[in-house]
Order: structure tokens, then C-alpha cells, then sequence
């Protein structure tokens, strides 16, 4: 390898860093100010430890970013990594600002001050749900597909219905065995690793639309069951309802993935192979 074909990825690696660092500063100033409004409203106490755990969630968020570094390129095998986020990128990082910015709400009683505060924590994960929509349409309609865009994509889906469900529960809008809902994606990821490490096959997902609708229903009623409209007795028949469907989407998926169930389609298409293949 040349001088110069090592120095392209350092010095890619060194504009996201620049880059990130610009954004994260950003990201917590408006933290802040969010921060100080809060303290008019519920006193500075209380909003120093929304803030507290905003800013410990915004490293999170930053740090997957980070991860992502070298992710940050065209699908296209050659393609080089670029040094700078793009547009669509920074939609689904504004995503995760407004998920630190709801997992700040765990450690207040947001119900008790007011009608502002009761419907801001539904407002902010809403609007990050309602971008969930708009980070992927921007980006194949700009030309730049991601796969720091993707995985950022799923990480900040996940990451959202675990952080709001527990601002929920904390509030007693939803039953806190609807914390398994929130945890199913991270165990079924964990156990699909475990399954690599034994040197056990693990099977391709077949495409569903069923299962990005069961996540748009989920992001939807607990955007509900953050607002005051909805009562604590109908938070847990929906979290029934919704949330038991999408715990059997993810039982029917580890069966799939784990080669009990077969689907027809490609089990034909593909012969004597069993199609199996890591899942991502």
C-alpha cells in the first residue's frame, strides 16, 4: 500500500472528527438551553438532572456515531469513505439529540408540572419518530445511501423504544413488563451473535413489510402513551395489544434466523442450500 492510499482514510477519519466535534458542541448547547427553559418551569434541580442525563445519553448517541466512522461511504463496494455526514446523516443524528433530550424525563415528574411539560416528552419523541420517515426518503432521493446512515438508522429505532417506553413506565403511563418490548431487539441481536460464536447456522430474514409496520404501530401508541390523553388502565391494554404483537414479530424472526421455520419462497429459489447467512 502506497502513501498515498493510506493517508485517504486518515485524513477522511480526520474531517468526521472535526465534524463531530462541531456537532456534539452544538448539541449540547442547545442541551443547555433546552436545559434552562426547563428550569423556569420545574425548577433548577430538576433540570439540572434532566440535563445530567440528556448530555450522558447525548455520548451514547455521539459515540455510535463515532463507531460508524468508516461506514460512511456510497453501498458500493470501492467506494471511498467521505469526510462529511451529509444531510440525511444529520437528520437521523438530530434523531438521537431529541432521544437524549427524552431520556432526560426519566428522572422527572413531568406529569405534575403542567400542561407544556406533560405533552413535551410525547412532542420531542414524536418528532424523532415522525424524522424516521424523512432520513431515509432524503437520502435515496439525494443520492446518499449510507451504511452509517442505515445502521444509525436502526440503532436510534431501537434506542427509541427502549428510552421512551421507561420515560412511561417511570411515570406509570405503561406497566413496566412492557421494558421487555424495548430490550426484544438487543436479545435477539445478542442471541443471533451467540449463535455465530457456537458455529451455528443462522438464517437469512425474509422480507417483510409487516415487520417495519409493527415498529411504526409500536413508535406510534408509545408517542400516545407519553401524552396525558392517554390513561395508565389504556396504556397497558394497548401495550397489550402492541406490544405483544411486536414480541411474536420477533418470536416468528428468531425463528427464521435459527432455521426452524423455512421460507418457502427462497427455499426453492435456492435448491439444496439452506440459504444461511449472518444477520447484521
Amino acid at each position: 500500500m502506497n502513501r498515498s492510499s493510506r493517508a485517504e482514510p486518515q485524513s477522511h477519519r480526520r474531517g468526521l472528527w472535526r465534524r463531530t466535534l462541531v456537532l456534539a458542541v452544538v448539541a449540547v448547547v442547545a442541551t443547555v438551553v433546552v436545559g434552562g427553559g426547563l428550569a423556569r418551569l420545574v425548577g433548577t434541580a430538576a433540570a439540572l438532572r434532566w440535563g445530567t442525563l440528556a448530555i450522558a445519553t447525548l455520548v451514547g448517541v455521539f459515540g455510535r456515531l463515532v463507531a460508524g466512522f468508516d461506514d460512511n461511504r456510497p453501498p458500493e463496494a470501492d467506494a471511498m469513505p467521505a469526510d462529511w455526514f451529509g444531510l440525511p446523516n444529520l437528520v437521523t443524528l438530530a434523531r438521537g439529540v431529541l432521544l437524549a433530550w427524552v431520556a432526560g424525563f426519566i428522572l422527572l415528574a413531568w406529569t405534575e408540572r403542567g400542561v407544556l411539560l406533560a405533552w413535551l416528552p410525547a412532542l420531542l419523541y414524536g418528532l424523532a419518530a415522525a424524522l424516521d420517515a424523512v432520513d431515509g426518503a432524503l437520502a435515496r432521493r439525494l443520492g446518499r445511501t449510507t451504511a452509517l446512515g442505515e445502521r444509525l438508522d436502526v440503532a436510534f429505532d431501537a434506542a427509541g423504544l427502549l428510552v421512551a417506553p421507561v420515560v412511561a413506565m417511570a411515570a406509570g403511563q405503561l406497566p413496566w413488563w412492557y421494558l421487555t418490548v424495548g430490550l426484544a431487539r438487543y436479545a435477539f441481536v445478542a442471541a443471533v451473535r451467540l449463535r455465530e460464536h457456537r458455529a451455528l447456522p443462522v438464517a437469512d430474514l425474509p422480507p417483510r413489510t409487516s415487520r417495519r409496520l409493527l415498529a411504526g404501530l409500536q413508535m406510534a401508541f408509545v408517542a400516545a402513551a407519553l401524552t396525558p390523553v392517554v390513561s395508565p388502565a389504556l396504556g397497558r391494554w394497548g401495550a397489550a395489544l402492541f406490544g405483544g404483537a411486536l414480541l411474536l414479530g420477533f418470536g416468528r424472526d428468531w425463528l427464521y434466523v435459527s432455521g426452524r421455520l423455512v421460507d418457502e419462497a427462497r427455499d426453492g429459489d435456492a435448491g439444496s442450500d439452506s440459504g444461511e447467512r449472518t444477520v447484521d
